[in-house]
Parts: C-alpha cells; structure tokens; sequence
C-alpha cells in the first residue's frame, strides 16, 4: 500500500519527492507534534540534559550509532558500495571491541568513514519515489518511501529480536531513552530553528526534503563523526596517544557550541 501511494500520488519535484499535498494535514499532526515536544519531551530532555555530563551523551548516541550497523550494512550491499560496507564492517569491530561496544568512536580517529545509509535512502538510489510528504504522529517527517524504509528496519534491530516474543519492553524502553538523548543532543539547534524560522513547519519540511535528496544522491552532508572526534576526551583518558605529546594542537577541546 505504501509503495503503491510512493508510485501514484500527484506531481513529482525532484529526485521523485513530490510537494505537499497533504499540508492541510500534514500541519495539524505537526502541530500536534510541536505541542507533545513543549509540554513533554522537550521538558524531559533538558531536565535529563542537566543531571547528564556531555560526555555520556554522546556516549549514548554512539552506542545506538554503532547497534544501527546491520541497517546500514544492507543498505550499503543493496547500493552496490562495497567500499561503504566494507568499512562499515571495519568500524563495528573496532568500536565493539576497542570502542567498548561502541560508547566511544576509535574508528573516526583511526581515519575510517563514518556514514549514515538507511532503507529509504537505499529505495531512493534503486528509483523508488519519495511520495508525498507527510508528518507522522510522534515520529515527524517522511514520505512514503522513508517510512517502508523505517517499517522495514525494526527487523534489522537487534533489540527487536532480543524479546520479541515477549512484549518487546526491551526495544520499546532503549528507543524511548534513544529519542530522549537525541532531544537533548539536538536542543539548542531545535531552540534556535524556531526562533529564526517565519514558519517552523516550512522549515522543518524543506529542510527534511533538502537533505534525503542529498543523501540519496550522495551528495556531502556535515560530517557526523567530528562531533565525537570533539568530544570523545574520555575516550583520550583510557586509551592514550602516545604521539599525543608531539602535537601541539592535541590537549585542545572544542566547545559544545562549536561542535557541528
């Protein structure tokens, strides 16, 4: 059904994202959205934010980077990039093992890529067309493409199958705590969006679009690792350069407001 809509529905922008013809909608859920994340998540995460040091935050986010390796493993191999899935797989092991099961990112020091394939990414580059866009209760932006990609990656993730034939409390609790890390990650980029966006809706909108057509077609994107390269000092305290001494720019941290 939803690649049938993917396939049918209305004129088509480019990179076959079409343009919103279910605004009317689409600006009630989120509003709805808006309205769940200032009256809940928004609070939690900031309260969540201050009784947490930056450093276990980014170890969190690590951690849920490293547990979405089989996804982007599949997306990678069903692109045809080799090279992508070969590193990919050069990264798991590092960061399971020397990374302490991926709280800490040794494999972005060690000069390795990181990237960020998904499912829906993957049906974009085999031609699948990004459908109308629409938000979704809770989970915000996407198309039709995007959400079968979502649907469909539940099933590579190993919480999924860790207690899926009981009530799935496992996976149902660590996607809670990932989401409640990621807003409070991403608060002060959130705080600043609406304060400069005329229309917040428009805003999250082009710029959902504007970056799935980029990473479909490949394009550059900020670097996600520098943040953990910044930030990753911990790390620094277990394991040391030992040419750390040599260069003079090693013992300098850079800030939280400066990390992309």
């Amino acid at each position: 059904m939803v690649l049938g809509l993917a396939t049918g529905c209305a004129t088509q922008g480019p990179g076959g994202q079409t343009r919103d013809p279910l605004q009317p909608v689409n600006r009630a859920v989120f509003g709805f959205n808006v309205f769940l994340d200032d009256w809940a998540l928004g609070p939690t995460a900031r309260g969540y934010k201050k009784i947490t040091h930056p450093r276990m935050r980014r170890s969190v986010t690590n951690f849920f980077y490293n547990l979405d390796f089989p996804e982007r493993l599949v997306a990678s191999i069903g692109q045809a990039e080799g090279e992508k899935a070969a590193t990919e797989v050069g990264r798991f092991v590092v960061n399971t093992t020397i990374g302490v099961a991926g709280l800490f990112d040794p494999a972005t020091r060690f000069g390795m890529a990181r990237y960020d394939e998904d499912l829906g990414q993957m049906f974009g580059r085999w031609g699948v067309p990004g459908g109308p866009y629409w938000v979704l209760p809770f989970l915000g932006p996407s198309n039709p493409r995007d959400t079968t990609g979502y649907v469909a990656q539940i099933f590579l993730n190993p919480f999924f199958w860790l207690d899926y034939h009981e009530t799935n409390y496992v996976s149902l609790g660590t996607g809670l705590f990932r989401v409640l890390n990621a807003r409070a990650e991403a608060d002060e980029q959130i705080a600043a969006a609406r304060r400069s966006a005329l229309d917040y809706y428009i805003f999250v909108r082009d710029a959902f679009i504007a970056r799935r057509e980029a990473q479909i077609r490949n394009e550059p994107l900020p670097e996600p690792g520098a943040a953990s390269e910044a930030q990753d000092d911990l790390y620094d305290d277990l394991y040391d350069d030992p040419d750390a001494d040599d260069d003079p720019e090693a013992g300098e941290e850079t800030s939280d407001a400066e990390a992309p």
